[in-house]
């Protein structure tokens, strides 16, 4: 049988990804910026339209 590669498995778990919010104070589409690990927000998020701030550790699930 052929060698299984697990080495990258823990780099590709700890990956950020970017992901655009609407803003859940003023709706503007795409307006927070959020960078998301594990379906949390990794860092604080804040709409470039009114400066409204989705704090680091907010789950997705509440702002969809």
């Amino acid at each position: 049988m052929g060698k299984i590669e697990f080495a990258n498995c823990q780099d590709v778990r700890n990956q950020k990804r970017i992901q655009e919010l609407d803003c859940p104070h003023c709706h503007e589409p795409g307006g927070i910026e959020a960078f998301v690990k594990d379906g949390i927000l990794a860092e604080d998020g804040v709409c470039d339209n009114c400066g409204y701030i989705l704090p680091e550790g907010t789950e997705l699930e509440e702002v969809e």
